[in-house]
């Protein structure tokens, strides 16, 4: 990781499977034991498949990933925080809409309030408008 914790592997939640995904036998048996110390009965011994990278490369080939491989009860908080950090930083920015000043020196008077609010309607609509009204970016609430 970036602070250089090592990782073991993946775990992934695949309907009623728990799937590890490792790229050594060692990690394989690391990994099912702590899965396996901490879930303890809720999970059964471990389904093993090896694959090579040959094989996962056919498997794979011509696949694009989708949104659609993220569950949404897992991508929408992730997409609202790095909304909230985005937005947060963007409140000391210059913004073209706001005259080139940045959310926060436009709210200071009357008139950059009331366009502070027109922007933040301008980027609420814009995230709602995609074809799917579920979609993470369209629930972030703006608030």
């Amino acid at each position: 990781m970036e602070d250089g914790t090592p990782v073991l592997g993946n775990l992934e939640s695949k309907g009623r499977f728990l799937v590890l995904m490792v790229n050594s036998a060692e990690r394989a048996q690391r990994g099912a034991e702590l899965v396996q110390n901490i879930l303890g009965r809720m999970v059964r011994a471990p389904l093993t498949t090896i694959q090579t990278i040959e094989q996962l490369k056919a498997a794979h080939q011509g696949k694009r990933p989708s949104a659609d491989d993220i569950l949404r009860e897992i991508a929408a908080p992730l997409v609202h925080a790095m909304l909230d950090k985005q937005y947060r930083a963007t409140l000391d920015e210059p913004v073209g809409m706001l005259g080139d000043i940045s959310p926060r020196a436009a709210a200071r008077t009357k008139a950059g309030r009331q366009k502070v609010a027109e922007w933040l309607k301008y980027l609420e609509m814009r995230s709602s408008s995609g074809p799917d009204p579920q979609d993470p970016m369209a629930t972030y609430d703006f608030s």
